[in-house]
């Protein structure tokens, strides 16, 4: 089992305890998920072959994008899936990251912030584009809240290309 569920479970109560005011709704939910995931005793998934006697079980891991256990699958899987996307084209990425002294207000007000993010960061990259000159400039963005270390950490990944 990974060393950061068995973290949490040992001290899920201190945390709760300690954290109450500041653990969000998705926060506690994202704990109780980790808990769960790949737990011999709660969900299970069961297999058995229709021609032979094979049957299998195993723990259902919870799919949840904060799970040290889950992530590390599902962001291969859609890494993959975004590089079979590519053009075959130069790209290049941009990081804006929220100045330290502003990250306080990113728990009190995180859907607007990151919506500014996305707005700054965007005309950011349209404007540098313009001044190129050098043909239309494309881009996705990424926000990335956390490091990591699952510290605080918001900032905004531009994956952009010049066509």
């Amino acid at each position: 089992m990974n060393q950061f569920i068995e973290l949490l479970r040992e001290h899920k109560d201190a945390l709760f305890l300690q954290h109450s005011n500041e653990l969000s709704p998705d926060k506690r939910q994202a704990v109780y998920a980790m808990l769960s995931c790949k737990n011999t005793s709660k969900r299970m998934a069961h297999w058995t072959c229709g021609h032979c006697d094979y049957q299998d079980s195993q723990a259902l891991s919870c799919g949840n994008r904060h799970c040290s256990q889950c992530q590390h699958t599902t962001t291969r899987d859609w890494l993959a899936r975004q590089q079979q996307k590519l053009l075959p084209v130069r790209y290049f990425m941009v990081t804006f990251t929220l100045p330290f002294e502003l990250r306080g207000l990113v728990k009190r007000n995180a859907k607007s912030l990151y919506q500014l993010m996305f707005q700054v960061s965007s005309s950011v990259m349209k404007d540098f584009g313009q001044r190129q000159k050098k043909g239309e400039i494309r881009f996705t963005s990424v926000l990335h809240t956390h490091n990591r270390q699952r510290e605080t950490h918001p900032h905004d990944c531009p994956l952009w290309r010049i066509r």
